[in-house]
């Protein structure tokens, strides 16, 4: 029995000491958390509803602009021609 443990014994500690520096040496998971991919999900989704809100309100600019803008130009028209019609009737 006592032969048994001599050579037990080493091999033991062999067995372990071999396990610990695999386990010291083998590389840390580098992998994400889940609190971390919930806060990279939530700032994606926050992204995507920013991006939707400017296009939503560039759309409606554009939409503003394309009703004023006619008689913004129709009313700068009408202005142009009733100082013409002045300048000429000052002329007579």
């Amino acid at each position: 029995m006592g032969e048994l443990l001599l050579v037990l014994l080493p091999a033991i500690v062999l067995v372990a000491l071999i396990w610990g520096l695999f386990t010291a040496l083998s590389p840390r998971d580098s992998g994400m958390s889940d609190a971390e991919k919930y806060q990279r999900d939530l700032a994606e989704r926050s992204a995507q509803h920013y991006a939707a809100q400017v296009q939503a309100a560039t759309a409606a600019r554009a939409r503003l602009e394309r009703t004023i803008k006619p008689s913004q130009n129709a009313a700068q028209a009408m202005q142009s021609d009733l100082a013409a019609a002045r300048k000429h009737i000052e002329r007579l």
